[in-house]
């Protein structure tokens, strides 16, 4: 039992049973780990800010994962004019949480505050592709992209809420919004906003909804928790104070669903780990720049017994051969990699490479994959690698990774929830920061797919990229990364989830 689920019975020990939700009182209880200060995704683009946005702000358009297309939302229809014109026609009769109407002003003005680098957002680089945006009337917008953009649904889709031009633009400082006059057309609207004391929410009654991919609030009231401790958390939990815990490791939910009334839920995303090789050499570690070493490397590390006994999530967790996640990404076509677990065959292939007495490597991990790293460099010393486990903070990570001293790295990424691979793809090539293959080819090819607007000869590029990728085993896809929820059983929670953190608030209900 970890100290933490230990700690936190202690101090339930005289309880029966934990007591269940606040289903009387139609009220969630959610609770986070960092304090929850905005609802403002683009000046915050934080996994706890992403909850909030979802839920008091709409998006143009949703991604289904049931039919893997895109649906409406604010926008009620769209056509690819040319291959860098979009035009939009928006749904009528919308208003935000003021009362004011919604139109195509609001359109224009938030898309082109967040594609215009003097706002200084952090990820204004998500929204570049955009040139400019105009109003055709009330109702109608257009696009124009800088260059044909495949994944611009995708990112409007994706953390692009629409604001109230009315209401943001007058503001001096734009961070204000988030924090004291969050306005949106969302299915909750904010009560209050305090970093200590968290963010309440109350469904917003007058909500309508586009079609049953963004449904109506099903609980009445939503109170977002900061509290940072486990233990706390746990113990919370456990006494009827909390109706759900996010991001559960492992061991942490196991050992709490064994609890009277408590239970948890899977929740598909975009995030999936991997294995990236410094096959350019960038640290000095010549071994890695061999293909039959890194091949030899993939073939040790068993990934079926990785996603079974390491990682949280049951059957909902799936070996991948690519770096994306098929069931809920766009492009994410792969032929089945040829790599099979061979700890023998791998010792064999590093004494054709030259290395018959193994090799010295580091391995970095990033938070959240530290026992998968762990496990990794076991099954590496079991063939005769040297593996040295390095797990860092992220600004330890990022400094190492930009000074060219990565190794291997053994992390996750959760694509930034965009449901297209295009982000995937463009992460490890191009950029000398992140890039550790300078393999030409497949930069060259990332590049055409991420300019080809037809989804046929585009899912063709796609598959050579990652099929490239497996043959030179410049990196190996290890597993999906769902997110596990610990809640009490009067709780019904969605299976699949744009945040990758954490199930869209307005999908959560009681049995």
């Amino acid at each position: 039992m970890s100290k933490a689920i230990a700690t936190a019975f202690a101090c339930v020990a005289f309880l029966a049973s934990p007591a269940l939700a606040q289903k009387a009182q139609d009220t969630l209880r959610v609770a986070y780990k960092a304090p929850i200060a905005t609802t403002d995704i683009y000046i915050d683009p934080q996994p706890e800010t992403t909850l909030t946005s979802v839920a008091v702000y709409d998006t143009l358009i949703v991604f289904d994962s049931q039919s893997k297309t895109f649906r409406p939302s604010l926008a009620e229809s769209w056509k690819q004019v040319t291959p860098t014109q979009l035009d939009m026609k928006l749904r009528e009769g919308i208003k935000f949480h003021d009362g004011s109407p919604f139109t195509a002003d609001d359109v224009v003005y938030t898309l082109n505050y967040i594609s215009d680098p003097k706002s200084g957002l952090r990820f204004s680089a998500n929204w570049g592709f955009i040139d400019k945006v105009e109003k055709v009337d009330d109702y109608n917008i257009r696009i124009i992209t800088k260059s044909p953009t495949p994944y611009a649904l995708a990112r409007l889709a994706t953390t692009t809420p629409i604001y109230p031009k009315a209401v943001h633009s007058k503001l001096e400082t734009k961070g204000d919004f988030g924090r004291r006059s969050p306005v949106g057309t969302g299915p909750y609207k904010v009560i209050s906003i305090d970093s200590s004391n968290g963010i309440k929410l109350v469904r917003n009654e007058d909500y309508k909804p586009a079609g049953p991919w963004n449904s109506k609030a099903k609980i009445k009231n939503v109170q977002l928790l900061p509290i940072p401790d486990p233990q706390t958390q746990i113990a919370q939990l456990l006494t009827g104070g909390l109706d759900i815990i996010l991001e559960s490791p492992k061991d942490q939910s196991e050992q709490l669903t064994s609890m009277p009334n408590i239970t948890s839920t899977a929740i598909e995303n975009t995030v999936y780990t991997y294995m990236n090789f410094d096959a350019a050499g960038r640290s000095g570690l010549e071994p890695l720049t061999k293909l039959d070493v890194r091949r030899a490397l993939s073939m040790a590390i068993d990934r079926p017994t990785l996603a079974k006994a390491i990682m949280a999530g049951g059957d909902m967790v799936k070996v991948i051969d690519a770096p994306c996640n098929a069931a809920t990404q766009v492009g994410c076509v792969v032929d089945p990699a040829n790599i099979k677990y061979d700890p023998k065959a791998a010792r064999e292939l590093l004494a054709k490479a030259g290395y018959p007495n193994g090799f010295d490597v580091e391995i970095t991990t990033i938070p959240g994959v530290e026992k998968l790293g762990e496990a990794i460099a076991g099954q590496l010393r079991a063939i005769g690698v040297r593996a040295k486990l390095e797990n860092t903070t992220f600004v330890a990570f990022r400094t190492k990774q930009t000074s060219g001293k990565l190794q291997l790295l053994v992390a996750h990424y959760s694509s930034g929830g965009l449901s297209d691979v295009n982000s995937a793809v463009e992460y490890y090539v191009g950029s000398e920061p992140r890039d550790y293959w300078h393999d030409k080819d497949i930069t060259k090819m990332a590049n055409a797919a991420s300019a080809e607007m037809d989804p046929t000869a585009r899912n063709d590029m796609l598959r050579k990229i990652f099929n490239s990728i497996n043959d030179k085993s410049l990196l190996l896809s290890l597993t999906t990364f769902p997110a596990v929820v610990v809640h009490t059983t009067d709780l019904v929670l969605p299976k699949v989830s744009t945040i990758f953190t954490a199930p869209e608030l307005n999908n959560i209900g009681w049995k």
